[in-house]
C-alpha cells in the first residue's frame, strides 16, 4: 500500500485453497486502505460469466464514472459523458466502445460504428486506462478482482493492460 501510494502501482494476488480466510484478508487490507484514503471498487468474476465479457469489471468501472444504474440509460449516458469530457473531450466520440466495460447499451455513431472488433476493444482498453489514470491523479485507487480463475478473456487482457500501466500511478 506505501509503494502504491508513493505513485508505484503494484498488482497484489491472493491465492489459496477454499476456507483458508482469503476473503477476510482481503477484507481487512481493504479497511486498512480506506484508513489510508484509498477509494475502492471492486468486482467478481463469476463461473457462469466466462462467457460475458467484462462481467467482473462492470461495477469497477460503473462506480469509477459515477454511473447509478436506477437511473435511465439516458441519464446514465449524460453521466458518462461529462465524466469523460473531464479527462478528455476528444474521447466523447468514443464513448460507445465502452458500453460492454459499463454493462450499458450505447448505440454507435458514425465513428465507431466503423471500427473492427480489435479497434473496438484498443479503443475500449485506452479509454479505460486513460480513464484510469486520471481518476488516480485526484486519489488513490484499490481495485479488488474476486474470483478471478472465472475471468472471460477480455477481462484477463484487460487487466493485463493494466497491470502495465500503472507502475507510476497510485493503484493497488
Amino acid at each position: 500500500m506505501d509503494s502504491a501510494l508513493a505513485g508505484q502501482g503494484q498488482i497484489v494476488s491472493v491465492v489459496g485453497e477454499a476456507g483458508l480466510g482469503k476473503s477476510r484478508l482481503v477484507a481487512k487490507a481493504l479497511q486498512m486502505a480506506q484508513e489510508k484514503d484509498f477509494t475502492v471498487f471492486g468486482g467478481e468474476a463469476e463461473s457462469h460469466g466466462v462467457n460475458s465479457s467484462y462481467l467482473a469489471w462492470h461495477p469497477i468501472w460503473r462506480g469509477l464514472f459515477g454511473l447509478d444504474p436506477t437511473l435511465s440509460k439516458e441519464a446514465q449516458i449524460r453521466t458518462l459523458q461529462h465524466a469523460i469530457s473531464r479527462i478528455d473531450s476528444n474521447m466523447i466520440p468514443r464513448i460507445p466502445v465502452l458500453g460492454p466495460a459499463l454493462q450499458l447499451a450505447i448505440d454507435d455513431n458514425d465513428l465507431t460504428a466503423g471500427f473492427d472488433a480489435k479497434l473496438r476493444k484498443s479503443s475500449l482498453e485506452r479509454m479505460l486506462l486513460d480513464s484510469l489514470a486520471s481518476r488516480a491523479q485526484d486519489m488513490p485507487l484499490v481495485l479488488v478482482l474476486e474470483d478471478c480463475h472465472w475471468l472471460d478473456v477480455l477481462s484477463r487482457d484487460l487487466l493485463q493492460e493494466i497491470a502495465g500501466s500503472i507502475t507510476n500511478l497510485p493503484v493497488l
